[in-house]
């Protein structure tokens, strides 16, 4: 792999240390909005998620750095790989279909579907590809003008439109909508150290949830133009005092408390990252916590390591829910719920 390309890796992750990571000295002392949270947290009992299937690929074609997922309209599950550069697809009921190569995927990034056409950000050849049963159809390029370090690019298309968010050190990061050819049509500023805006882009109806994962907020891109801040009153986490003491300079690296979030009619679904088990918080549209989901009988496991969350209706009141995992192996879990 060439050493760029290593670099290019981290475009698709996010860093920062980990709850098995934390120290048992360290101050449990938490910021009074986040004590709130934790007490009403704590207040809403856990459900349990349903195990419907799990895959690591096929003999041929494992799985290898799952990265970003997306549910197509008839069910199907479609897993970009950036250490394969490929896109797994699998059935409704997880049967491995086929693996999407070629050489214009390269740490392949899942943007978004238009019925048929599936959106494949590239970030090495800086375009996304629009593929259609696995061929490239059209390409749009996407802004080139990056940092010269610590670069975090995230794309998302939706049926009318494509946004880019990039950050990186030094640099004045931004989001932006894109137009047909890759254009700014528009540009929002994302002031201050990269940390405080670094996570994915997810379409949410006419809205676009623009992710971080350092800190128990969203940066929500309204319908009418404004970039507004929803808080997620209700999130509790054991990385939370570090949170603080990283704020107050006790601590020199940001940690992780969410890799990913998936919205799903009027609810959106947040990945919780915990020291060893599945946790996923379900809030409103309002940023409240509704529910808490975790897998069946968790235990401490300091190597579980889940990179990315999809979510899709079910039409009864019943949502599904694919979980990528890195660690203990490179798989994916399918859940229902309730």
């Amino acid at each position: 792999m060439r050493s760029s390309s290593a670099l290019l890796l981290l475009l698709l992750t996010l860093t920062g240390c980990l709850p098995s990571s934390c120290s048992r000295t360290e101050s449990r002392a938490l910021f009074p909005s986040d004590s709130l949270s934790r007490a009403l947290a704590g207040q809403i009992p856990e459900d349990t998620l349903r195990l419907v299937w799990q895959a690591v690929g096929a003999d041929d074609h494992p799985l290898v750095y799952p990265r970003t997922a997306l549910f197509g309209a008839d069910g199907s599950l479609y897993v970009s790989d950036a250490s394969r550069n490929s896109i797994f697809i699998f059935t409704a009921d997880g049967t491995f279909q086929h693996e999407i190569t070629g050489e214009t995927l390269a740490f392949p990034y899942l943007a978004g579907l238009r019925g048929d056409t599936l959106l494949v950000f590239n970030p090495e050849a800086h375009h996304i590809d629009f593929l259609v049963d696995g061929v490239s159809t059209r390409r749009v390029s996407t802004p080139d003008d990056l940092p010269a370090r610590g670069t975090l690019l995230y794309t998302a298309a939706t049926d009318t439109a494509l946004f880019f968010k990039v950050l990186g050190e030094d640099f004045p990061g931004y989001l932006a909508r894109l137009d047909a050819r890759g254009r700014i049509t528009e540009q929002w500023p994302l002031p201050g150290p990269a940390w405080q805006h670094a996570g994915l882009l997810r379409p949410w109806g006419d809205s676009l949830l623009s992710l971080i994962g350092f800190l128990p907020t969203i940066e929500l891109l309204m319908p009418d133009g404004r970039l507004d801040t929803l808080t997620l009153t209700g999130f509790d986490s054991p990385m939370l005092s570090r949170t603080r003491l990283f704020v107050e300079g006790e601590i020199h690296e940001a940690p992780l408390l969410s890799a990913a979030a998936a919205p799903a009619d009027d609810l959106l679904f947040v990945l919780n990252m915990r020291p060893g088990w599945l946790r996923i918080d379900a809030f409103d549209r309002a940023g409240r916590l509704r529910h808490r989901l975790t897998q069946s009988n968790p235990a401490f496991d300091k190597d579980y390591y889940p990179t990315d969350l999809a979510a899709r209706p079910l039409g009864d009141g019943r949502y599904r829910l694919a979980v990528l995992l890195l660690q203990p192996e490179p798989r994916v879990d399918v859940y229902t719920w309730p």
